[in-house]
């Protein structure tokens, strides 16, 4: 499964958005958004597996 690097940062926070039922705010939203973008592709795809 490749996927983009927007992909990832994508499935990452619908992964944490399901855990926690619910976002804040919408600037809540945006900065975990402008966290994941700044990881690297192996450290998503790691959240990714470990969410799993």
């Amino acid at each position: 499964m490749r996927m983009t690097h927007k992909e990832l940062v994508d499935r990452v926070s619908s992964n944490l958005f399901k855990e926690s039922g619910k976002i804040e705010s919408q600037r809540s939203w945006l900065a975990m958004r402008n966290y994941l973008e700044q990881l690297d592709t192996e450290h998503l795809k790691l959240m990714l597996k470990e969410a799993a």
